[in-house]
């Protein structure tokens, strides 16, 4: 790529919307047993992220926004009524925060993360729009994850370019990562604390890069 009518002293103008990623991080997803019903309060479906990673987003005229990326809880559930005698409702809860601890092995074998206390917000389906949104519930929780890796570390390249209409959109990334379980623990919840297991999970060694135009 050749860049003319720059200084040494200038930045290249950005001209197209791009993101990119680099760091440690790990997952893991979780669901109750097909044909169970879990209790209300209690997670249907559970993913977790841990990170030591900065992500930068770069948009045309403004300045590049960096920053860590956060820890991150989402889960499906079946919240208590707002009000005593209120039927249990669907909702989602979800909890991003940058208050926490997370440390991974240098071979990506294991992975650690704690987060002392997060308030997480609750969505739900407004009923006039039909949109999910915060509904003003708030539920403080903490969450510990431990990751073992389970196979071999595995490297992943991959470079796709598509276009819708007039958008088109490049990513490449390259990966290093190993597939594990996830012992994942969650207190503070409607329905106590809890605990849970899944091989749905993995640690990685991640960059990746996306540009975008329209």
């Amino acid at each position: 790529m050749t860049v003319t009518g720059t200084s040494a002293t200038s930045a290249p103008r950005v001209t197209h919307e791009s993101f990119t990623l680099s760091g440690l991080m790990a997952d893991a997803s979780w669901k109750a047993e097909e044909g169970t019903e879990p209790e209300v309060g209690a997670p249907g479906i559970l993913y977790v992220q841990g990170a030591h990673a900065t992500s930068t987003n770069r948009v045309p005229g403004a300045k590049p926004v960096r920053g860590p990326m956060p820890a991150l809880l989402a889960m499906g559930l079946m919240m208590p009524g707002v009000a005593p005698g209120d039927e249990p409702y669907p909702a989602e809860l979800w909890c991003a925060t940058g208050d926490f601890s997370f440390t991974v092995a240098d071979d990506l074998s294991s992975a650690a993360l704690d987060v002392p206390t997060c308030d997480a917000q609750v969505f739900a389906v407004d009923p006039n729009t039909g949109e999910e949104t915060p509904n003003g519930v708030t539920v403080t929780v903490a969450i510990t994850t431990d990751w073992t890796a389970t196979g071999p570390l595995e490297q992943q390249r991959s470079h796709s370019r598509y276009s819708v209409g007039g958008l088109w959109s490049m990513e490449m990334a390259r990966t290093a990562m190993r597939p594990a379980s996830a012992d994942i623990t969650v207190t503070g919840l409607p329905g106590g604390t809890f605990s849970g297991t899944t091989n749905e999970a993995a640690i990685q060694d991640v960059k990746v890069g996306t540009l975008q135009r329209q």
